[in-house]
């Protein structure tokens, strides 16, 4: 199994998982005109997607949900709720929308998903995706890590996570303060020291891959939050920060890119 990250902030996220014979999208806040050419970055097509996972509503995370359906007619997965919240949404074609069981995951072709819900200020939830007997753990906007997520997310091969903010540049920042309270509160983002907690907690000793997402193009710098993770992980664990508005490496190449430099930016 590998997965890519396609865009990754506040303005568009998008991280494209495949096995083997099954290729799904998690969010889809991409607009219609980078839709083709960061899928051809990454070597692929909208013909090559079996599915879309939708973490939440938030304009960042479906923006391109309605775009992608008129490439290719493509089912979507989520929690009850999600997909309820979706149900507002505009779309040239009805989606075929696809319950998660929060008890037993759903196959999607040969990947195994398992949703677990997270902390925002709307439904939101992670996964854990399964493919070629290894597991990826996905966890973005969440204001804190939720003990069921704690006790999952453990003996993982990789993990997405979200590093979101330096709260010292958030604090200092032009937001209006309701924007800055929500965001370092329980239903926002996960700061630097937030996701550097959860990696000790999660202790990945044996993890083949951490990746960083959701880093604030405003509040945050690459260079913060890798050194923050540094310090809460096991020597040696392969390490990289996703890009804020275009397709980063495959996570079989960054695995090899940091093993030639330990300290990727």
């Amino acid at each position: 199994m590998r997965f890519c990250s396609l865009s990754s902030c506040s303005y568009a996220n998008c991280v494209v998982v495949q096995d083997q014979n099954t290729c799904i999208l998690i969010d889809c806040g991409l607009r219609k005109r980078d839709i083709r050419p960061f899928l051809e970055l990454a070597g692929l097509s909208p013909g090559d997607v079996d599915a879309i996972i939708v973490t939440h509503r938030h304009i960042d995370h479906v923006y391109g949900l309605n775009f992608f359906l008129k490439e290719k007619n493509l089912p979507i997965y989520s929690t009850t709720r999600v997909l309820q919240e979706l149900k507002g949404m505009t779309f040239t074609t009805p989606p075929h929308l696809n319950i998660l069981s929060e008890c037993t995951g759903q196959r999607i072709g040969t990947l195994g998903v398992l949703p677990f819900r997270l902390s925002h200020d709307v439904e939101t939830i992670g996964f854990i995706i399964h493919g070629d007997g290894e597991r990826l753990g996905f966890m973005t906007d969440t204001g804190f890590v939720p003990e069921s997520c704690l006790k999952a997310f453990h003996d993982l091969d990789y993990l997405y996570i979200e590093s979101n903010h330096d709260p010292d540049m958030y604090k200092r920042s032009d937001k209006p303060g309701y924007v800055i309270r929500r965001n370092l509160g329980l239903t926002g983002h996960l700061s630097n020291e937030q996701c550097g907690q959860a990696l000790q907690s999660l202790g990945h000793q044996n993890c083949k891959l951490v990746v960083l997402g959701h880093l604030s193009e405003e509040d945050n710098e690459p260079r913060l939050a890798l050194d923050c993770a540094r310090r809460h992980l096991a020597w040696g664990t392969p390490l990289a920060s996703a890009p804020s508005r275009k397709p980063g490496l495959w996570s079989d190449n960054l695995i090899q890119l940091t093993k030639k430099n330990p300290h990727p930016k």
